[in-house]
């Protein structure tokens, strides 16, 4: 219908930002009103597909001062845009309501059913802990080195799982 509003999840925000530096990663500040369009379900970080340059990337905007938004880019978008610190860039984002979650190998997955500390620990962990534990797994290239991380990652899911439940009580 003309002249009514794109649904938020669906809608592209542009804008022009200057690349500025954070120790040595490279960044631009998203402005407050594009952070508070994006913002939904009271969620600090806001998972969102980034275009620089025709390259589109799934990322996160982080929590910044006073109510804004940061965006981290990569190597790749800036090299693809020609930019770096204290060069303006042109910015697409759209809110990636698509999940993140990898599917959890069933080897790992036999592993965690035999240890329900470690399983809950795991289940109720952050994305990012549950990929990153996903992602050491998965890059082991001889199945000895796989069932060794497997059952390391099942020790230290139970000692983190052991170690909370002391903290509450």
């Amino acid at each position: 219908m003309p002249g009514r509003a794109q649904p938020f999840s669906a809608r592209t925000h542009r804008f022009v930002a200057v690349i500025y530096r954070v120790g040595i990663l490279r960044c631009v500040t998203v402005p407050e009103e594009i952070g508070a369009q994006l913002k939904h379900d009271g969620a600090r970080t806001l998972p969102v597909l980034t275009t620089v340059a025709g390259q589109t990337l799934r990322t996160t905007l982080l929590p910044a001062a006073g109510g804004s938004y940061r965006l981290f880019l990569n190597r790749a978008m800036r090299e693809a845009a020609g930019a770096d610190a204290g060069d303006p860039i042109g910015i697409s984002l759209r809110l990636d309501r698509a999940s993140r979650e990898m599917p959890v190998p069933d080897d790992f997955a036999v592993a965690l059913r035999l240890a329900p500390q470690a399983r809950s620990y795991f289940a109720g962990g952050t994305t990012g802990l549950r990929r990153e534990v996903l992602r050491y797994i998965e890059r082991a290239r001889a199945p000895a080195t796989r069932a060794r991380r497997i059952k390391n990652c099942v020790c230290v899911l139970n000692q983190r799982a052991r170690k909370k439940k002391r903290g509450r009580t």
